[in-house]
């Protein structure tokens, strides 16, 4: 099984390549080329339990399953398929749809967030089709829409039960300084809200004439003051995976105003919190409205509205669960060292794959780093495809053997 990965490595770099290629922006969001570009491969490397899953037909889900010899555990590889956008072109050395390989790393947008992860979760499937004598068998649950709320993606997935394993390994980038840094048990959660101001709309050239409230200043002064205050407010309890807590992103967006000579009665901006396990939406949002109305006592002409979103849970795997050692023993067979515990600081596609499919996930183990995704001129080392298919493929078998 080793053999059949070393031997296919540029392979799966030229696959890394195909998908990078092959655009799959979100928002606005359509998986049908990167869909069809994975079912494509899947059905040259001989995985034949192959199916699209889709609520809507432009949203497409890939689900495959590579059955062992005899019944045993069930092991699931996850990942999307979708991307940020490029955002600013200006800022892009290379075209961010043709990968470039320079200086030993694989320029090009969504290389490690995560298309490098899902050609080496579709390799490390092969390797286990080809080796053929082993329990029960491996799962592949490459996801739409992660990128803007998994509505069409693991949401919709988990809603529908079309997931069931006995255990997730979400392929995420794994690394914050370095690549395959951590194995992230945890994933924090996000909750996603704007904060409403009003003030007195009316012609600016009377401003100074008549008593009058600037949404947009009021909106300004509130933003500082949450960016400074706000964490205060918040309840949890700190977690040893979690040191630093939730984090707290003010004002994400913003908007105000009209046009000229229309003074400002309305403002908003948009935040998010990055929350630890065991902080409820009902919580926060509470703590939130407590925030908001200590600083409307504070300065009577504020007017502000919580305006909410969603929040998408924190997850946690338990840190004995056999998944973890069998990767863990993996890496270090692969990389001659072993990835630390830890927390992803973001949010991952766990929030619905654990909590409404009742899969234990791994937040986060896969190629590249979290702080170039997202990012102009995405890269991560061009190994690490290669790496990731074997490191999957020997953690799948030893896990799926002892299981039996």
């Amino acid at each position: 099984m080793a053999r059949y990965i070393a031997d296919r490595a540029d392979e799966i770099l030229d696959f890394t390549c195909d998908l990078i290629r092959t655009p799959s922006v979100n928002p606005p969001g359509n998986e049908v080329a990167v869909s069809r570009v994975i079912m494509d491969r899947l059905a040259r490397l001989g995985i034949d339990d192959a199916r699209v899953l889709a609520v809507k037909e432009d949203r497409p889900n890939v689900v495959a399953t590579v059955p062992g010899s005899r019944p045993g555990r069930t092991l699931m590889l996850s990942g999307h398929i979708d991307t940020k956008p490029a955002g600013n072109m200006d800022e892009w050395k290379t075209d961010p749809w043709e990968p470039t390989l320079k200086d030993g790393k694989l320029i090009g947008l969504g290389s490690g967030d995560m298309k490098a992860a899902i050609a080496a979760m579709t390799y490390a499937a092969a390797a286990l089709r080809d080796l053929g004598d082993f329990p029960g068998r491996l799962s592949l649950a490459l996801t739409a829409d992660e990128e803007n709320g998994s509505v069409y993606g693991s949401k919709w997935l988990a809603a529908e039960g079309h997931l069931e394993a006995d255990v997730c390994v979400i392929g995420e980038p794994a690394g914050v300084t370095d690549e395959w840094e951590s194995i992230h048990l945890v994933s924090r959660g996000c909750a996603l809200f704007k904060v409403v101001v009003l003030g007195t709309q009316m012609h600016s050239s009377i401003s100074d004439q008549l008593p009058a409230v600037n949404a947009t200043l009021k909106m300004a002064a509130l933003a500082i003051k949450m960016q400074r205050e706000l964490r205060d407010y918040l309840t949890f309890d700190r977690h040893e995976y979690c040191r630093m807590g939730p984090t707290v992103n003010v004002g994400v967006m913003a908007q105000a105003g009209v046009t000229y000579g229309v003074y400002p009665g309305r403002a908003e901006f948009a935040s998010d919190i990055r929350t630890v396990p065991g902080m409820t939406e009902a919580q926060v949002k509470a703590d939130i409205q407590r925030f908001l109305d200590d600083a409307m006592k504070e300065d009577p002409e504020l007017d502000a509205t919580l305006d909410w979103n969603l929040m998408v849970g924190a997850t946690e795997i338990d840190g004995g669960d056999p998944v973890v050692r069998h990767l863990s023993d993996a890496a270090f067979a692969v990389l001659d060292r072993r990835p630390r515990l830890d927390a992803f600081p973001g949010a991952t596609d766990a929030a619905f794959i654990q909590t409404a499919a009742g899969i234990p996930c791994i937040a986060s183990f896969g190629p590249g780093m979290l702080p170039r995704a997202h990012s102009p001129n995405e890269a991560m080392n061009s190994s690490g495809a290669a790496e990731a298919a074997m490191i999957y493929a020997l953690s799948a078998v030893r896990y799926l053997s002892e299981g039996a």
